[in-house]
């Protein structure tokens, strides 16, 4: 992976959970008009969220729990991680 593109999916990941400065829009924007891959990339993550965003407001809407069981499975999983 080109340094470029390595730092673009960096800054495409961030822009999920952050508000990008000015210049680093700016640098994804130009980045994204001559990089056909990375531009897919950020499609691509940007549906994800999409869709991740409506399940979630979906579950809110419909009190959907997790089964206790499924819950420690996920905590065990977590830890062993660490």
């Amino acid at each position: 992976m080109k340094h470029a593109c390595k730092r673009v999916s960096q800054l495409t990941s961030e822009s999920f959970e952050r508000e990008l400065s000015l210049t680093e829009k700016i640098q994804l924007k130009l980045h994204f008009a001559m990089c056909g891959l990375c531009r897919n990339y950020h499609q691509s993550l940007k549906m994800m969220a999409n869709i991740f965003k409506h399940i979630r407001e979906h579950d809110l809407k419909q009190d959907v729990q997790l089964p206790a069981e499924a819950k420690l499975r996920i905590q065990s999983v977590l830890e062993k991680e660490k």
